[in-house]
């Protein structure tokens, strides 16, 4: 956070002054008395199931400047000392208050992501192109949401130059809800998909939802939409800023072309209206092509080098468990775990059909399609036969109807194994799979398939995941 004096810190989230020196300084924030650290303003959230003000004295213990709290008890402090103390009337409502002051005291530009798949990863690999050039604040893993959202403006410092937030949502109402908080001055839209079909209903519903960032971006910004996906053109018209739309259709002025995809990742060409190049992503998945190319818009936009684009892709590091290729004793494993929908399956899919040796889908249930849960789970189960998987294992609720769907379109009862406890799977996997084979793993969040990677990919005491390394830093 900027550093601010403690009577700034009170007004910026519209709270009382109790006690504390007004004119001391503070810089950092926490929500977690577990990882703060000394100095840092501690905010007292509420949620369902925790009370933050429970843990107020081990705060002070660990040496908290200041407290903002929705309640305080006289004589919980010393009389002269301990830390300044700011009674506000809802606490999680005070640390979104204080990220949208820390951003607009910054004045930096702002770059948001949404889309129903693929916006950690466009996240990430916008974030690593720019850090190249510019000091860079990135949302952590996905915390995207109205409490993960306002931590990471508050990383922002005197020496950020620019940030790039990753927005979620299930309804209506929650992406604005975050634009007032992040203010973004441009906003990349990945596609429109099927992943709250339960709650919104329909595509065209989910489109506007999304699309409730396009309403916040200023007339000086400007908007990169997915100009292949068949809803996102039709949201531009909201935009009082520039929209360039990207993909390979011939309505893309941010266009890619000549794609070569390998086990290892993805070479690749863009034109774009401030320059071009070829590129070489390493991150496998022909999707994640389409995910780099706001990156390369940005930077050049920016006025980046194709090199320095091309340095930034080719060394970067996606958030774990989406498309992370593991090597097992004899086994390849794509680690596809975190999320799952009908458009992102299909994609996953895509890229294990390009794999040689025997190909392996592991398949779980896919969360809140809503009418479409039994037509998209039976649509996977006849994509994966079509896309020549050698052997289907599906596991979950609703494991019965992607295996009807492959049955339906022509694939060998012998090659679907199914198992609607994935405990089950887990203890029968070992005898499925056979050296040289390459296995995908794919699942909504709730599946928690990770635990299928830990059998294929045992980890030694020295060896972590990408998504270890990530909850730990």
């Amino acid at each position: 956070m900027r550093a601010i004096k403690v009577k700034e810190l009170a007004r910026a989230v519209s709270g009382k002054l109790l006690r504390g020196e007004a004119e001391a300084v503070v810089a950092s924030v926490s929500t977690d008395t577990r990882t703060m650290k000394n100095g840092d303003v501690f905010i007292a959230l509420i949620g369902e199931r925790y009370d933050a003000h429970n843990f107020l004295s081990q705060a002070v213990t660990k040496g908290a400047s200041a407290l903002i709290v929705s309640r305080f008890e006289d004589g919980f402090l010393p009389a002269e000392k301990g830390p300044a103390v700011i009674l506000v009337d809802d606490t999680t409502a005070a640390l979104q208050r204080l990220a949208r002051y820390n951003r607009q005291e910054s004045g930096i530009p702002v770059v948001a992501v949404t889309g129903s798949n693929g916006k950690t990863s466009t996240k990430d690999l916008l974030a690593a192109v720019l850090a190249t050039r510019f000091n860079t604040v990135k949302t952590r893993a996905n915390l995207n949401n109205h409490i993960g959202l306002p931590l990471t403006l508050l990383e922002i410092e005197e020496t950020t130059e620019i940030a790039v937030v990753e927005m979620g949502m299930r309804g209506r109402g929650e992406i604005a809800e975050l634009c007032s908080i992040a203010l973004p001055t441009v906003g990349v839209i990945t596609n429109i998909g099927e992943s709250h079909l339960e709650l919104l209903g329909s595509r065209e519903n989910i489109a506007q939802a999304k699309g409730e960032l396009l309403d916040f971006l200023p007339p000086e910004g400007m908007a990169l939409l997915n100009g292949d996906d068949d809803l996102l053109p039709g949201q531009a018209d909201r935009c009082r800023c520039p929209v360039y739309f990207f993909g390979s259709g011939d309505n893309c002025q941010i266009r890619v072309k000549d794609i070569v995809t390998r086990l290892e990742g993805s070479e690749f060409s863009v034109t774009t209206p401030w320059g071009e190049g070829r590129f070489f992503l390493a991150a496998p998945g022909r999707h994640n092509v389409w995910n780099a190319l706001p990156a390369v818009a940005l930077g050049l936009r920016y006025g980046l080098t194709a090199e320095e684009i091309g340095t930034a892709l080719s060394n970067v590091r996606l958030t774990g468990m989406r498309m992370e290729v593991l090597q097992g004793e004899g086994i390849t494993v794509i680690n596809d775990a975190y999320n799952a929908s009908p458009l992102s399956m299909k994609a996953a899919l895509d890229f294990l059909a390009a794999m040689s040796g025997r190909r392996v889908a592991v398949l779980g249930d896919m969360y809140e399609l809503g009418e479409r849960t039994e037509e998209g789970h039976r649509e996977v189960g006849a994509y994966a036969a079509r896309m020549g998987v050698d052997l289907l294992v599906v596991t979950g609720k609703y494991a019965e109807l992607m295996a009807a769907g492959a049955l339906a379109a022509g694939m060998d009862r012998s090659r679907i194994k199914i198992y609607p406890e994935p405990e089950t799977l887990i203890a029968h996997l070992p005898q499925l799979i056979q050296k040289g084979d390459v296995v995908l793993v794919k699942a909504s969040r709730g599946m928690q398939l990770e635990r299928v990677i830990r059998v294929l990919v045992p980890l030694g005491e020295n060896r972590k995941t990408s998504a270890q390394e990530e909850k730990e830093n």
